[in-house]
């Protein structure tokens, strides 16, 4: 009887810690993947700098359309 008990006790403690291990394993996959998109930012991105769109009011940055002739 103690045995099944045990048995019971210790696949319970295995279900519980595997929820854990699961839960843990979820945030540091987020923790990554957050990582990964910090740095795929350009070296000289202006993210953040409030005179962007100032400095690009005056159009030198904008793309001409290529005719498709």
């Amino acid at each position: 009887m103690d045995k099944q008990r045990s048995a019971e006790q210790a696949a319970e403690d295995l279900t519980k810690s595997l929820d854990r291990l699961k839960e843990k394993s979820k945030e540091v996959k987020a923790k990554i993947e957050q990582e990964k998109r910090r740095q795929n930012l350009p070296l000289d991105s202006n993210l953040g700098n409030p005179e962007w769109e100032e400095n690009a009011a005056d159009g030198h940055l904008d793309v001409h359309e290529q005719d498709d002739d």
